[in-house]
C-alpha cells in the first residue's frame, strides 16, 4: 500500500518556506505520511527569492513552471493548480488562507474529494480596513475548511470570527531558521569584516533595518528619527537599511548623514549583516507578523519593534530584549535609539542573548507541530461536501477578483 501524501500549498517558495517544508517532511515522515510541496508558479514580482538549490528531501512540484504569479490568470492558475492535486491525490492540503484562486482551488478540491483541508491564515481583524461585502465572502470559505494554521491568537480569533471553530485552529505558522541564523551571526562576529558586501567594511556599530522600500514599511519615519537621533549624541551608530522597492529614490532624499542603502540581500548573506550590528529597528506601519523581526533575535539582537508588527505582543518582551513603539512616534524612536546607544556593550549583548531564547520557540518545528495537529484535528471533518453558499463565494469571486492579488485587504 502507498504512502499516503499531504499537500503544502504557497504562490513561491522562499526560505522561510523551504525551511517549514524540511521540519514538515520530517514530522510528516515520523507519522507515516509523504509531504509533497506545491508551489503555484516559479517566480512573482513581490519578492526577489533565490531557490534554485533543490537538495531537498521532500517531492516538489511547480504548477505553473516558468510562470510568473502575478501574470497568471485566476482560471489558468485554477486549472493547473487543481490538475496537480489530481496527480498527486493526496489526503489532505494545507494552503494559505482564501484570498487567492490558487488557494481557493486547493479548498474546492478538497471538498470536492473529500479531504482534509487546512487553511494557514496571518490576517488578524486589525490589519485593514474589513469591508462587509468581503467579509460575507470569506465566511463560507472559512468555513469550508476543516482546520486551521495561524501565527498568533490574534490570527486564530479571526478565523473564529469567519466561522472556524477554535478547537480545530493551531499556531506555529510564523517561524524562520532560527539555526541558521544564529550561527550565522555567530561565525560573522568571528570572522573580519567581508569586503563583499557592502557597508561592512567600516568597524563603526551601526543599527539595521530591512525591508521592501514600500509605504506601509514607514522608513521615512525611521529616518526623521534617525536625523533626529544623530543631533542628541556625539557619538552615533550608522543606521543600514537592506532592501529596495519603489520609495528608493525618496528615501535616498530623505536620507541624513549616517545612513547607508545596502540594497536587496540574499538569505545567504542576511546573518552577516546581523551578527555585526548593534541593534535592529522595524518601524512598520502594518505588518501581519514581520518574520524579520524572528530573524534578528535568532542572530543575537536587541529589537525596537513597531506595535504596527503583529508579533510584538509575542516577540517582544519590553526591557528585556528590546522596546516597541508607535509607528508614528518619531520621538519616541529616537529615544530608544539613544538608550541602546548609552547602554554598556554587555548590556545589549544580555538583550540579545534574551533575543535567542525568546525565538527559540519559534522555530520550523513548531510549523511542523502545528501542522501535524491540524491535519490530525481536521480529519473528522473532512467528509463535507461544499456548501451553496461556499460555491456563490467561489462563483463571485471567479467574477470579481480578476487579478490573483485583487482579494487582499492589504496594500503597498
Amino acid at each position: 500500500m502507498s504512502t499516503p501524501h499531504v499537500c503544502v500549498l504557497w504562490a513561491r517558495f522562499g526560505p522561510y518556506h523551504i525551511a517549514r517544508l524540511r521540519a514538515a517532511h520530517e514530522r510528516l515522515a515520523c507519522e507515516g505520511l509523504r509531504l509533497v510541496a506545491v508551489e503555484t508558479a516559479s517566480r512573482d514580482e513581490t519578492y526577489q527569492w533565490t531557490t534554485e538549490v533543490r537538495d531537498v528531501p521532500f517531492q516538489w512540484e511547480i504548477a505553473l513552471p516558468g510562470q510568473v504569479y502575478d501574470h497568471v490568470s485566476g482560471a489558468r492558475m485554477v486549472a493547473a493548480v487543481t490538475d496537480v492535486l489530481d496527480q498527486i491525490d493526496p489526503v489532505a492540503v494545507a494552503f494559505p488562507s482564501y484570498s487567492t484562486p490558487d488557494a481557493r482551488a486547493a479548498l474546492r478540491w478538497c471538498r470536492r474529494h473529500r479531504r482534509t483541508a487546512v487553511m494557514m491564515n496571518v490576517s488578524a481583524a486589525s490589519d485593514a480596513p474589513r469591508a462587509a461585502w468581503k467579509e460575507a465572502l470569506k465566511r463560507p470559505l472559512v468555513r469550508s475548511a476543516d482546520a486551521g494554521l495561524v501565527g498568533s491568537e490574534a490570527h486564530a480569533s479571526y478565523l473564529v470570527d469567519l466561522g472556524l471553530p477554535r478547537e480545530v485552529i493551531s499556531l506555529g505558522y510564523n517561524v524562520v531558521d532560527n539555526v541558521f541564523f544564529r550561527e550565522g551571526a555567530h561565525r560573522a562576529r568571528e570572522a573580519p569584516p567581508p569586503s563583499a558586501l557592502p557597508a561592512l567594511q567600516d568597524s563603526t556599530p551601526y543599527f539595521i533595518a530591512s525591508n521592501r522600500f514600500v509605504e506601509r514599511k514607514n522608513l521615512g519615519t525611521l529616518l526623521k528619527a534617525y536625523a533626529e537621533y544623530r543631533q542628541r549624541t556625539l557619538s552615533p551608530w550608522r543606521l543600514l537599511l537592506l532592501g529596495d522597492g519603489p520609495l528608493r529614490a525618496d528615501l535616498e532624499i530623505a536620507a541624513s548623514d549616517g545612513v547607508e542603502f545596502c540594497g536587496f540581500q540574499k538569505h545567504t548573506t542576511l546573518p552577516t549583516f546581523y551578527g555585526r550590528a548593534g541593534a535592529f529597528v522595524h518601524p512598520s506601519r502594518m505588518d501581519q507578523w514581520a518574520l524579520v523581526v524572528n530573524e534578528a533575535m535568532a542572530a543575537g539582537l536587541p529589537v525596537l519593534v513597531s506595535t504596527g508588527s503583529g508579533c510584538y505582543p509575542y516577540l517582544v518582551e519590553p526591557g528585556r530584549n528590546g522596546w516597541t513603539f508607535a509607528p508614528d512616534d518619531a520621538e519616541r524612536m529616537t529615544t530608544l535609539l539613544l538608550r541602546l546607544t548609552d547602554m554598556p556593550a554587555s548590556a545589549r549583548r544580555t538583550m540579545g542573548e534574551a533575543s535567542q531564547n525568546i525565538v527559540a520557540r519559534f522555530g520550523p518545528e513548531r510549523f511542523a507541530e502545528g501542522l501535524s495537529t491540524a491535519l490530525h484535528t481536521g480529519a473528522p471533518r473532512s467528509t463535507r461536501g461544499l456548501t451553496w453558499s461556499a460555491r456563490l463565494a467561489l462563483a463571485a469571486l471567479r467574477v470579481t477578483a480578476r487579478h490573483p492579488m485583487s482579494f487582499h485587504a492589504i496594500t503597498e
